[in-house]
């Protein structure tokens, strides 16, 4: 293996170990106030020797299922997205959204999963942005097709144009970052080249205005929310990644310190920055303490082992 493709490997690995770090670690702090993790912020306590590893959410179960299918097929199938999808759903899926929880009602009572999706406002979520990392490492080199790939991964949980645009956002992301391609400081208007008008969009806009007035986590976070709504998440993650894109910690760490959806948004940042940055880039002790993290690096290199040879 020569020293690109070494690379490129540690990339689609740092992608989805560095989600389940920040799945994991913000799990453990969700729904606390900013105001309850500012002092500890502050008073230097949010260290990486203070911050305690929870267990999986639905975020990392569904990057996984998604990860394992893609590295079987070699493609994004939707029925046996769906059906992956399913399986963990009746184990116990535990942390799931209201929106993926009636798609996969509607799966188990015979709905194709092309119509599953939760559709209407309630269907903005997040949901599809926090497992759509191996789509864009799927498409790491070679974006065509990516939308399509995004939309086909989506729709089985939210038929959302909203939830769509910030799971495209977040493919796209990754999709260059894998391959060495992501320029931090053209990354948000390359996106917004792609989007539509929408809250999405603006955020992501507002992200931006943010970023180069060097607001500190505790004040941007709270102007871009703190919800669980893809407008909300999706800017959070990319200004917790791009406000210092060569640290995995300060992503995780940024993403965690203002409180809300914790979870979901460092998932996010954690996947993008784990492709910019590598595996190697990870603390150790999260790489160390995170719930199977050997599964999680045996599933990256059998991922990049899968989209590389589809690329020859």
């Amino acid at each position: 293996m020569n020293y690109s493709t070494a690379a490129e490997a540690s990339r689609f690995t740092g992608s989805l170990l560095a989600a389940a770090c920040g799945d994991c670690l913000g799990a453990v702090y969700e729904g606390y106030s900013g105001t309850d993790l500012a002092e500890a912020y502050y008073d230097g306590r949010f260290e990486v020797g203070s911050l305690t590893m929870g267990e999986w959410t639905d975020d990392t179960a569904m990057l996984i299922a998604t990860a394992q299918s893609i590295a079987e097929f070699g493609r994004v199938d939707g029925e046996d997205l769906a059906r992956r999808y399913l399986a963990w759903f009746e184990a116990g899926g535990r942390g799931i959204g209201r929106a993926t929880y009636h798609a996969m009602k509607r799966l188990q009572s015979g709905t194709a999963w092309e119509r599953a999706g939760e559709h209407g406002e309630y269907a903005a979520g997040n949901g599809v942005a926090m497992r759509i990392a191996p789509v864009g490492l799927l498409h790491a080199g070679r974006l065509e097709g990516l939308r399509e790939d995004v939309r086909t991964c989506g729709v089985i949980t939210h038929r959302n144009e909203e939830a769509l645009d910030g799971a495209y956002a977040v493919a796209y992301a990754v999709a260059l970052a894998a391959v060495g391609e992501l320029d931090p400081e053209t990354i948000l208007l390359q996106i917004l080249d792609q989007l539509q008008p929408s809250r999405v969009s603006d955020a992501l806009s507002e992200c931006a205005h943010l970023l180069e007035a060097q607001e500190p986590p505790l004040a941007a976070l709270p102007q871009l929310s703190l919800g669980g709504a893809a407008f909300e998440t999706v800017p959070t993650a990319f200004y917790c990644f791009l406000r210092r894109p060569e640290s995995v910690r300060e992503a995780l760490v940024s993403s965690i310190v203002a409180g809300g959806d914790t979870d979901t948004r460092a998932c996010i940042a954690g996947a993008i920055s784990g492709a910019y940055n590598g595996s190697g880039r990870i603390p150790p002790r999260w790489r160390r303490e995170v719930p199977h993290r050997e599964g999680i690096e045996g599933l990256g290199a059998i991922l990049h082992r899968a989209v590389r040879d589809q690329h020859l």
